[in-house]
């Protein structure tokens, strides 16, 4: 089988499990959280900038490449979903692994906090590690609780420096702290996102990421990604999850000897005689 061959068969593989056809289209709010557990992790929309994940948008639309050109019901569902999964629960929502809106399943929740999240934020602060910015809203989370968007803004004392808070909201984000956990009308028709300390949103899976090795953690991910997305290389793998070259090349090197995948060339597959 040569190589083109290869790959359009991937591309067709990845079609059933990404949910990209009529048939399999996501449909429903449940669909959509099963959607989720069953890939680990899934894109709220399809990227052009190389990452390679499923997209709920286009398993909403059952088809590859799609994207929002004009706004329809699919476009209303998914946007309401994204909201609703978080807040009861079903996925983790936010700017998470590779920066870009995503769904994470909750079993893998422990894992990616596991790695992301500092352990401890008094000290991560006093390193220097986390700005002044992003620790007034964690200050104000601890007191408010899950706090819209505005109120956030207020509580935390940004005024109008809206550009900043945005800032730190997403770094706070991006270390796990804090997730979106619902949507609530704040002023007039507006929606904002409801926003609260993951630990405390999700505390089961955070006490769970507190017993993990960090090892584990990255095997379990990588594990999970590459039964996902059928395929894939090494730079795939750092780009989604982060890691540097030499980070990846010792977890691939790790489940290879452990024999969970296989190295076609560049190519990482699953081992599917030993998948769980």
């Amino acid at each position: 089988m040569n190589a083109t061959t290869w790959l359009s068969r991937i591309e067709r593989q990845r079609d059933v499990t990404y949910r990209r056809t009529r048939a399999r289209r996501v449909r429903t709010c449940a669909d959509a959280a099963q959607f989720i557990d069953s890939v680990g992790f899934s894109l709220l929309f399809a990227t052009t900038q190389g990452i390679e994940l499923p997209s709920l948008f286009e398993a909403v639309k059952g088809r590859r490449d799609a994207h929002i050109e004009e706004w329809d019901a699919d476009s209303d569902r998914v946007w309401v979903w994204k909201n609703d999964l978080p807040a009861t629960r079903r996925a983790y929502y936010g700017k998470a692994l590779s920066g870009k809106p995503i769904f994470i399943a909750l079993k893998f929740l422990p894992d990616v906090y596991a790695l992301a999240a500092p352990e401890n934020l008094a000290r991560a602060y006093a390193r220097g590690e986390i700005s002044r910015d992003a620790k007034r809203i964690c200050d104000a989370l601890g007191a408010q609780g899950p706090t819209p968007t505005i109120a956030l803004a207020e509580v935390a004392g940004f005024g109008r420096a809206r550009r900043e808070f945005h800032r730190a909201l997403d770094e706070l984000q991006s270390k796990m702290i804090i997730a979106p956990v619902g949507a609530v009308a704040e002023r007039g028709a507006w929606v904002s996102q409801i926003f609260d300390l993951t630990a405390r949103w999700f505390a089961p899976q955070v006490a769970r990421a507190a017993r993990l090795n960090v090892d584990d953690a990255r095997r379990a991910l990588v594990q999970r990604y590459i039964a996902t997305v059928i395929a894939c290389t090494q730079p795939m793998i750092a780009r989604v999850f982060g890691f540097s070259r030499i980070i990846t090349r010792e977890v691939i090197a790790d489940l290879s000897a452990r024999d969970v995948i296989a190295q076609k060339s560049e190519w990482i597959i699953s081992n599917r005689k030993q998948e769980a």
